[in-house]
């Protein structure tokens, strides 16, 4: 019997597969959990932040836009920003490397709970700040632009939306590691 060099590719395979399937299987355990694709959405949307804009506005006919680094006009390449957006940024960076952090923290349950719990307020605070805080900081900038502030044209983009997605990621993240906490604590019992 002569063995031809695809006979004996197909045979090593046929041996090998299993192996490298269950090689496979386990070094991919962890992204088979719903829970750590809710973590990665959240970091790749978080991430996302440093490219969008937060909300966009005109003013003395320009349109401005609020990033994390602040009032940018696009057209002019300028920052007008008057306060320092150091926290959005720190925040945002932080909303990013909590839950890619989280997934890889996957034998402490309890403590991948509290990181979403903290990644979820960080996400709430960001809110805040920009509303709050930072929307005095357009006004401000409208203000020394334009006299009419009455005809303000304010347009919220994807920005803001982001950290209430983050939010739903983290609360479904969460219901998953506790479903494992719940599963493991079972099978503890049947022992």
């Amino acid at each position: 019997m002569v063995f031809r060099p695809f006979d004996v590719a197909k045979i090593l395979f046929f041996f090998i597969q299993p192996k490298i399937l269950l090689l496979l299987q386990k070094k991919l355990e962890m992204i088979q959990r719903r829970q750590t694709i809710f973590m990665l959405l959240t970091a790749i949307l978080s991430g996302l932040l440093f490219f969008m804009p937060l909300m966009s506005f005109n003013a003395n006919g320009d349109v401005m836009r609020f990033t994390i680094f602040g009032i940018q006009n696009p057209i002019e390449m300028m920052s007008l920003s008057t306060t320092y957006t150091w926290p959005l940024v720190v925040l945002t960076a932080l909303m990013t490397i909590f839950p890619l952090y989280t997934i890889f923290i996957y034998k402490k349950r309890e403590l991948q709970v509290r990181l979403c719990r903290l990644n979820m307020l960080l996400n709430i605070i960001l809110i805040g700040l920009v509303f709050v805080y930072y929307e005095s900081d357009v006004m401000s900038v409208i203000v020394a632009v334009e006299d009419d502030i009455y005809n303000l044209d304010v347009a919220y983009f994807i920005g803001m939306v982001i950290p209430l997605a983050n939010l739903v990621f983290d609360i479904l993240a969460i219901r998953g590691i506790k479903k494992d906490i719940e599963l493991l604590k079972s099978v503890d019992r049947l022992r």
